[in-house]
């Protein structure tokens, strides 16, 4: 089987000649597993672990400066130490144009917004300023891949960015008309932005991954009901976009979400990512069992203890464990429960996909 043929397999809940492998790091561990692998490229180093995926290098307009490559918007303020990203955001520069990466959230333009009328006169940033045809090449030089694309598409993140986690989280009791009305106007943008990209790309991606964390290591954030009012709707229109253009959809939170996957599915997702395992509820036999019918497990690899702090010994045999619970009867693609970094031993790495590609189904 080729990287589609494997994926399409697993999607189906059919058994592929291998798991499916991925592949997501800090830039930091990136180098250092770069040298260890004797590899230089990107395409090489996919090559050397197996990967069956490709990220393109524009995934988020806000945490990282990939989009700068594609933005014809107006100017930025950007200095040597912080910018402000087309939201309004202030950040720390650190992760650049690492696709990967996550810049720390310093500032946000509506940390004094009161209002409904606050939200809307936000200078709100436009579709139009990212050139996205621009994305097509490297489309094409990685095809043989299954191709991982979408704006990061964070209405969750982005919001509570813009007023403040602890604004966000206290207006959605007491204001829940601004919160409402902020959640929406992100998605409206997110939604014309998202069009555009998969109409330019239409046929040469085949994955809309995007992406807000819900969970805690206990529970939600919140309660289940407040996901209900305020963010169901909106995942099910998102999504709904990205199957019109014919893509599978892989939704990532963090954390805790047992209580809302029943709601993800109704809401149409495919893929959960990155299923991680170490939060109450999520034990993987459990989410086999309740939820392998409909939905394919992405990640579940520990980046907390197990890769950090195991032997290599236990790092390989806890993969294959993954592999033979999520990846019965296909619905599983091997990849590190987050981005893979920079404490992790590189070795612990290499055993990690060795066993991923050792293990024929």
């Amino acid at each position: 089987m080729n990287a589609k043929e494997r994926f399409t397999a697993i999607c189906n809940h059919q058994t592929p000649d291998r798991v499916p492998i991925d592949y997501l790091a800090g830039r930091a561990i990136d180098k250092k597993l770069r040298s260890y692998l004797g590899v230089d490229s990107e395409e090489e180093l996919l090559d050397k672990l197996c990967c069956d995926f490709y990220y393109l290098s524009v995934r988020d307009i806000s945490q990282n400066e990939s989009s700068l490559k594609i933005y014809q918007g107006p100017e930025l303020d950007i200095t040597e130490t912080e910018r402000t990203c087309p939201f309004g955001i202030r950040y720390l520069r650190a992760q650049y144009d690492w696709k990967f990466g996550a810049d720390e959230a310093i500032g946000g333009a509506l940390y004094n917004a009161e209002s409904v009328k606050d939200i809307l006169n936000h200078s709100w940033p436009k579709p139009e300023w990212f050139e996205v045809e621009a994305l097509a090449e490297e489309c094409g030089r990685n095809k043989e891949r299954v191709i991982i694309s979408g704006f990061w598409t964070a209405i969750m993140g982005n919001a509570y960015r813009l007023l403040g986690f602890e604004k966000f989280l206290m207006s959605m009791a007491l204001k829940p008309e601004m919160i409402r009305t902020l959640i929406r106007r992100i998605s409206d943008f997110y939604m014309a932005l998202n069009d555009r990209l998969f109409s330019a790309l239409k046929g040469k991606i085949d994955i809309f991954f995007f992406g807000n964390d819900f969970g805690s290591q206990n529970g939600l954030l919140f309660s289940e009901e407040m996901w209900l009012d305020f963010f169901f709707e909106e995942y099910i229109r998102i999504i709904a976009l990205a199957h019109s253009y014919g893509l599978k959809v892989m939704v990532h939170s963090c954390g805790s979400i047992i209580s809302i996957l029943k709601h993800l599915i109704k809401a149409g997702a495919d893929i959960i990512d990155p299923v991680q395992i170490t939060a109450k509820g999520m034990a993987p036999e459990g989410l086999k069992q309740d939820f392998g019918k409909e939905l394919v497990f992405h990640g579940a690899i520990d980046t907390q203890k197990l890769l950090p702090s195991a032997t290599t010994e236990r790092v390989y045999e806890q993969t294959l464990d993954m592999i033979r619970i999520l990846g019965a009867r296909g619905g599983y693609i091997v990849a590190p429960c987050n981005n893979l970094q920079d404490d992790t031993p590189v070795k612990n790495i290499e055993a990690m996909y060795r066993a991923a590609r050792n293990y024929l189904c």
